[in-house]
């Protein structure tokens, strides 16, 4: 399984759950107040759904355009290290 973060713009994100070539789940998310909290709750979610461990995950991708300093970008990318630690 892998979990997939495409930052589409500065306002929206799209988070794949997929299993080889397969998406298992999908999902869009707003960036904005909050998002933190939200993010990890829709990642609880969607694992708790699909029934998949965090060890499961094989490997995290975050694609899409990042301005530096972004905390929106500091807040998945700290998600997704301590997802596949």
């Amino acid at each position: 399984m892998r979990l997939l973060f495409n930052i589409k713009n500065r306002e929206n994100i799209e988070i794949q759950l997929k299993d080889r070539n397969r998406v298992v789940n999908k999902i869009h998310l707003t960036i904005g107040q909050g998002f933190d909290i939200l993010l990890i709750s829709v990642l609880d979610n969607i694992l708790s759904k699909n029934k998949i461990e965090r060890l499961s995950l094989k490997s995290m991708e975050i694609s899409g355009k990042v301005e530096p300093g972004a905390l929106f970008g500091m807040v998945i990318q700290s998600v997704a290290k301590a997802l596949i630690a």
